[in-house]
């Protein structure tokens, strides 16, 4: 048997230069992405930023509250005043350096320029309206500034209206009803200052047997739309109808304001009379009350042809052993009645 010779297998060369041409690749390729990564950090290290302003940015702003006054109606010869506010809103120190007002009746105070104001602070002006005259009024406040956005300018209105003084009393005329010799009944008149000036009460008069008068005094004043209570009294010395007023002097246009009085005194003895007293109605705008009264209760008749005035009713006009069934209602200025009051009974002595 004969040997065979094996041949040792050699390495394939073309394989060896692969393998020693792949070490190098590598490592040109390592050192190009250092190179890369180097030329990289530093190129974001050296980039310049965006340029800042002088200064760092800072600037002052202006606002001016409000934007606009109007000052609505005002008397001729009179002065009303708002304020304006001016802020600086903004990061600089702002100056203002001319403040300049026009328009008839309209003027400023409380500042002067040039007027610096820092950074977060505000002052505060004074624009006041004066007419002189009646009419409509408008102008305006133009404020001049190292802000950017300057001049600002606020725009100002205002009605010149005549001097008016009106005194109001209310109800017209007051009437008691019945009311027992020896005790009262008493009421009150709303005086109400219905013009654009103060009115001034001057004296109170009252006339007519038992009326009184209290709650307003000489030297009272009225502001404008402002109303006082005047207390009218009636405490009758003997028995009859009396009649009377009350009358308010003042410096109103309209002046002297009459309310007119009137009630009756009933004497009390061997006559017999059915008293009513009510609750007032909580409602601002009555003046008064009617009283009904029937021999049943769904048959009553007014007693009373006019409005009275205090909440107590005295009927006098009884029939011995009768009996007698009683309500009341609210009257407005406009004789509109409310719905009846409850109703109640009384039923007369025999003798």
């Amino acid at each position: 048997m004969s040997a065979k010779r094996v041949r040792k297998s050699e390495p394939d060369k073309s394989l060896q230069r692969v393998a020693a041409m792949a070490v190098p690749t590598l490592s040109i390729i390592a050192l190009l992405l250092g190179i890369m990564g180097q030329v990289g950090c530093a190129g974001l290290a050296a980039r310049p930023g965006p340029s800042q302003p002088p200064g760092g940015g800072s600037s002052p702003v202006m606002s001016l509250t409000p934007p606009s006054i109007s000052f609505g109606s005002v008397v001729v010869g009179s002065t009303v005043s708002q304020a304006i506010i001016v802020s600086n809103t903004g990061t600089a120190a702002l100056t203002v350096t001319q403040a300049a007002i026009t328009g008839p009746g309209f003027s400023m105070s409380g500042v002067s320029v040039p007027l610096t104001i820092s950074p977060g602070q505000q002052t505060t002006a004074t624009i006041a309206f004066s007419p002189t005259s009646a009419g409509n009024a408008s102008g305006s406040l133009t404020i001049t500034s190292n802000a950017s956005s300057t001049p600002v300018t606020v725009s100002l209105s205002g009605t010149g209206v005549t001097e008016t003084r009106l005194l109001g009393a209310s109800p017209a005329s007051l009437n008691f009803g019945s009311i027992n010799v020896g005790s009262s009944g008493s009421a009150s008149v709303t005086l109400t200052n219905n013009g654009n000036s103060n009115v001034t009460i001057s004296s109170v008069t009252v006339t007519g047997a038992g009326f009184s008068a209290s709650g307003v005094t000489a030297g009272t004043a009225l502001t404008p739309s402002q109303s006082v209570a005047l207390d009218i009294a009636f405490a009758p010395a003997a028995a009859g109808s009396v009649s009377g007023s009350v009358t308010v002097t003042s410096n109103a246009t309209n002046s002297p304001a009459t309310v007119a009085l009137s009630g009756t005194g009933v004497q009390l003895g061997t006559q017999h009379s059915v008293t009513l007293s009510w609750t007032a109605s909580s409602s601002s705008d009555v003046i008064g009350y009617y009283v009904y009264r029937g021999t049943s209760s769904d048959s009553l008749a007014r007693l009373n042809s006019s409005p009275v005035a205090p909440t107590q009713y005295v009927d006098s006009a009884v029939t011995l052993g009768q009996t007698y069934y009683y309500a009341v209602t609210a009257v407005d200025s406009s004789d509109m009645e409310s719905t009846d009051s409850n109703v109640v009974s009384a039923t007369i002595p025999t003798s």
